[in-house]
């Protein structure tokens, strides 16, 4: 929710999205295909640059972003970083267990440094869009690529759930959080367990209240996207 409060309220949300989206999708594709860490580096410090600097992103709150997909980043560097040898002889560093060796050598040094930077400049890259182009900007750039209407209207209706589930969600938990439902670990469990059952009857409301919304609005599966000025 964050992330789409910035969207609509960052210094650049008025600029074209066909530009920003250009910007972001050339350098997101730089990303993947270059072979050098330099070049990874500088899109790294240029986004971050942008996001930061001129977007106007909380600097805090950029980090907060980078810094959930960077865990699941570190532990995928580490399990390429060391491998596993007969003999330690191509290993820099090793310890033995059992029969085997297991430690770095170049080889894995190099691919995991490459494979970290690369995969932290497509992360910028598309935080880059998502923190600067709103969502209606953003179907209507991809109506523009002409997906089927399908895609759009899926792509739509999840937007849409997300808020739905999360705004359920935090009413759900405020309210075993004032009864004390997570006081202790037991209580949590109990509290969690309460919590997903009623998520899934409060979902279903929310479900037949938007279906009868999009009806009086005389919803015929098609979403007519506006260009914005």
């Amino acid at each position: 929710m964050i992330i789409d409060d910035y969207a609509y309220n960052n210094k650049l949300s008025k600029a074209n999205p066909n530009v920003k989206f250009s910007i972001g999708m050339l350098l997101l594709i730089l990303s993947l295909i270059n072979p050098y860490n330099i070049i990874s580096m500088a899109i790294i410090f240029i986004m971050s640059i942008v996001i930061v600097g001129i977007a106007k992103i909380q600097l805090k709150d950029y980090i907060r972003f980078i810094k959930i997909p960077l865990i699941f980043l570190v532990i995928s560097i580490l399990m390429i970083l060391f491998s596993v040898a007969q003999s330690k002889g191509s290993l820099l560093y090793s310890i033995k267990i059992g029969s085997i060796y297991i430690g770095m050598s170049n080889e894995t040094i190099d691919t995991a440094l490459h494979l970290f930077f690369r995969s932290l400049s497509c992360l910028t890259c598309i935080y880059f869009v998502m923190l600067t182009t709103p969502f209606n900007q953003l179907i209507f750039i991809l109506k523009k690529m002409h997906l089927p209407d399908i895609f759009l209207e899926i792509s739509m209706l999840m937007y849409r759930f997300i808020f739905i589930f999360l705004e359920e969600v935090s009413d759900i938990r405020k309210s075993q959080e004032l009864k004390f439902g997570y006081i202790s670990l037991k209580n949590a469990y109990q509290s969690f367990g309460l919590l997903v059952n009623m998520l899934f009857k409060r979902m279903m409301i929310r479900y037949d209240e938007m279906s009868i919304a999009l009806d009086m609005k005389l919803y015929d599966g098609t979403f007519h996207i506006i260009e914005e000025d």
